[in-house]
């Protein structure tokens, strides 16, 4: 037995039968030299399959590979970073076959920048399905908005003249855990690295991970197991030991014993690392690389590779705060331009979830440079809400999922409300759904204060809706009539008209205004064929005023104020008409509004408007007069509220749903009859009313009491913050205010009604605009040869007749009246 001292003292000794066959075995291959050379063939031969199967794998896996975008929400939960790895390790993981067959798959983790400008994306591999990342990433994080490119960028532009890297690896051993509890955010320093980038310079800090197979997991577990035991980490491997062995088989002497291993005192420091390794292998464990790169798109002379070097070292040593019982140290990494952009995985160190978590995560500070945060929170549609189908309006697609969002028909009754600034996605919306219920047959009518609604509605219909087709517009040859005045029921056409006019002229309209123009309307609706061009010589002329109030007998009513008027001073009739004259002239006094409303008869029936047909009303205000505008929308809107209340006459189940879509509507929400009233029975006569508008400003406090509460359909685009505060009471708690204020153009937050009940809030994307039909002029020249010509020349002739000045001051009734 040797001394302890002897070499090989603590090596253990074949026994003789082996010596006999080394020594054997020795002979026979040294008298064989080529079998060297077969040796170093199969070994060369296994690396290069090896590498072969490896690289074919990964192609496999990059094949039809899809970056997706990461925008953090507005605060980061520290959590969810772990929440997202474990989800991750669950799509991540294959069957034993596939594993053995295809072999497992990863993903990329990158903090991009180009400039100052950060993006934080995840590769995924095409072997991956769809969509799972982005649902992962929003359930670790429900205010994130994923974008999703399926033709994946490098990192790192190949083109750069300059580019340097490196990469991460373990300083200890790889089971050894790195520090993952920290209090501040352990991205701070690296995201301070990447903003002082220059315009065009280019950085990306990649980690690559995929679940660890059960071998390296159980291998780490070992590696706790002897040092435990008093031993290495890893089984001990003294070169020196076959040499050993063949002397102690050639030699004379007993044969060697094992020497007992002597007992001690264990060391403190190894049962704090067996105690951290078991640990860290009781959570998932991942095979993880980090690799970064710097470069710069400059070509000039001066070498920028110091530069770039000093970049990447800050980057590097940004990583000391993950520094424990294992650190990470950097290595330089040759052509890292290419290495990043083939995201390959080949064999990585050992790294647990909540380590990946403190590494790969959305920083947590509020402010991180060149960081755009997500915009608001996506919300997935209710399983309730249809996604299309016959009897439903498209109203877009949901955010979550893609899938179709629509509205029934029967919930549409309960009227939608759309509010939203400008460019965020209104007039999209608008289009869409106006071209869906004309081409669906539904009775549709339209009034666009601006003009590019109805313009682009007109783009994108056939012209076999012509015949359909009612066209309200300035620009359109042979426009429709209409006649205010018209109507079954006089005292309501009345209501309306003198509400309009004291709505819109509120600021200097008074009791004696309206007193005189609801007189006027009365008094010229006790005769046929009257107009409002009949109002001004009906207040100016007394031959005129004889031949309308002759037949009068009600000293307390009509009667009683003519008389009154005909016994004012000129002066002071003046002060009393003046008013309304001025405003009613304004208006008259339009060319188009003496085309469309000079007639006794309006040239189309709203009834059957209603009831199959389209309206479509473009009244600019840039062309016709803010005023003007207002009043014809006015106008036309309380026209198809009288056809609408005169549909009570008809059995409900024969009533057929319409549409009426007003943009803008705080301009023309005037008339006499409460907004809530108008909203309870538009629902009884099947009138769906779209009220669109910018700002809740633009409304009264009364109109949007009313909207809030009777329009219960609800389709919120991007507001100002101090609409946001009293919109989300609609939305909260799925969306807050912050949500509201920072919607993506043509995305919106909508709460819908189904089935009579309101369901929580959502997003949606609205659809683009369809396809360009390019009938609109052969549209508007049928519309115009269905438009019945009227001659008006014997009605002017009879007022000019009546209106001549006589020579007496007073009428034969108002001698009569005084006696």
């Amino acid at each position: 037995m040797r001394a302890p001292s002897e070499p090989g003292a603590n090596v253990p000794m074949p026994p003789a039968a082996a010596g006999e066959w080394v020594v054997d075995a020795a002979a026979w291959a040294a008298q064989r030299p080529w079998l060297l050379v077969v040796a170093a063939t199969a070994v060369a031969a296994y690396v290069t399959g090896r590498n072969l199967v490896a690289l074919r794998r990964h192609r496999r896996h990059a094949d039809a590979a899809r970056l997706v975008t990461i925008a953090p929400p507005p605060e980061v939960d520290p959590r969810g970073a772990a929440a997202l790895w474990a989800n991750l390790a669950g799509t991540l993981t294959p069957s034993r076959r596939r594993r053995w067959l295809y072999g497992s798959p990863h993903v990329a983790w990158q903090y991009t920048w180009t400039g100052r400008r950060l993006l934080i994306s995840v590769w995924v591999p095409g072997t991956v399905a769809p969509r799972g990342v982005e649902a992962a990433v929003r359930a670790a994080w429900p205010g994130a908005a994923c974008t999703t490119d399926i033709t994946p960028a490098p990192p790192i532009p190949a083109a750069l003249p300059a580019v340097v890297g490196g990469q991460l690896l373990p300083a200890a051993a790889e089971w050894l855990p790195f520090a993952s509890d920290h209090d501040n955010d352990p991205l701070r320093a690296l995201m301070s690295a990447g903003s002082g980038l220059r315009a065009d310079e280019h950085a990306c800090v990649q980690i690559l991970a995929r679940p660890a197979t059960p071998r390296r997991a159980q291998r780490a577990r070992r590696a706790a197991a002897r040092l435990r035991a008093g031993k290495t980490a890893l089984p001990a491997i003294n070169p020196a030991a076959p040499l050993l062995w063949l002397l102690e088989a050639l030699l004379p002497g007993r044969p060697a014993t094992a020497r007992p291993a002597q007992t001690g005192r264990r060391d403190p420091a190894v049962e704090r690392d067996v105690r951290a390794i078991l640990d860290k292998s009781s959570h998932l464990l991942w095979e993880t690389a980090i690799r970064y790169a710097v470069g710069k798109d400059s070509r000039g002379h001066t070498d920028q590779r110091p530069r770039l070097r000093g970049i990447a070292d800050t980057i590097a040593s940004a990583y000391a705060v993950y520094a424990g019982r294992n650190s990470l140290t950097h290595r330089t990494l040759r052509q890292p331009a290419a290495v990043l952009a083939q995201r390959r995985l080949t064999r990585g160190f050992l790294t647990s979830t909540p380590e990946l978590a403190a590494l790969a995560a959305l920083p947590r500070d509020l402010a991180v440079p060149g960081l755009d945060r997500a915009r608001a929170k996506s919300m997935p549609a209710p399983v309730a809400v249809p996604t299309g189908g016959r009897g439903t309006k498209r109203l877009g697609d949901a955010q979550v999922g893609g899938h179709g969002v629509a509205l029934s028909v029967p919930d549409a009754r309960y009227h939608l409300h759309v509010v939203g600034s400008t460019g965020s996605g209104k007039t999209t919306l608008l289009v869409n759904m106006a071209v869906d219920d004309i081409r669906a047959g539904r009775g549709t009518v339209v009034i666009d204060p601006h003009g590019d609604l109805v313009l682009d509605i007109l783009d994108r219909l056939p012209a076999s809706v012509a015949d359909r087709l009612v066209i309200f517009d300035p620009d359109q040859p042979n426009p429709p009539t209409i006649n205010p005045l018209s109507g079954d029921d006089p005292d309501l056409v009345v209501d309306n008209l003198v509400s309009i006019f004291g709505t819109i002229f509120a600021k200097a309209w008074g009791p004696r205004m309206d007193d005189v123009m609801r007189v006027a309307c009365l008094t010229l609706l006790r005769h046929a064929n009257v107009t409002l061009q009949h109002i001004p010589p009906l207040l100016n002329s007394a031959q005129f005023r004889s031949a309308m109030t002759v037949d009068l007998d009600d000293p307390a009513g009509l009667s009683g104020f003519w008389q009154w008027y005909d016994e004012l001073n000129p002066a002071l009739r003046s002060q009393v008409i003046g008013p309304v004259l001025a405003r009613l002239r304004a208006f008259l006094l339009r060319d188009f509004v003496k085309r469309t409303m000079r007639y006794p008869h309006s040239s189309f029936d709203m009834g059957k408007v209603l009831d199959g047909g389209a309206l479509l009303v473009r009244i600019p205000k840039g062309q016709l007069g803010e005023d003007t505008s207002k009043l014809l929308g006015s106008l036309v809107l309380a026209q198809v509220w009288q056809a609408a209340t005169a549909r009570a006459r008809i059995a409900p189940d024969r009533r057929r749903d319409a549409t009426l879509i007003i943009d803008e509507a705080q301009n023309f929400l005037t008339l006499a009859n409460s907004l809530d009233t108008m909203l309870a029975e538009a629902r009884k006569y099947r009138l769906s009313l779209v009220l669109s508008h910018q700002d809740l400003a633009q409304f009264p406090k009364d109109l949007l009491a009313a909207v809030s509460a009777n329009a219960r359909n609800k389709v919120y685009f991007s507001c100002a913050p101090e609409d946001a505060r009293v919109l989300a009471r609609h939305t909260v708690p799925e969306l807050d205010e912050h949500d509201l204020t920072h919607l993506d153009a043509y995305t919106a937050a909508a709460r819908l009604v189904v089935g009579g009940r309101q369901t929580p809030a959502f997003t949606l994307k609205t659809r683009p605009p369809q396809p360009i039909i390019g009938e609109a002029t052969a549209i508007r020249a049928t519309v115009a040869q269905a438009v019945d010509p009227q001659n008006s020349t014997a009605i002017d002739a009879l007022v000019d007749h009546l209106s001549k000045p006589t020579n007496g001051s007073t009428t034969a009734r108002n001698t009569k009246n005084r006696r």
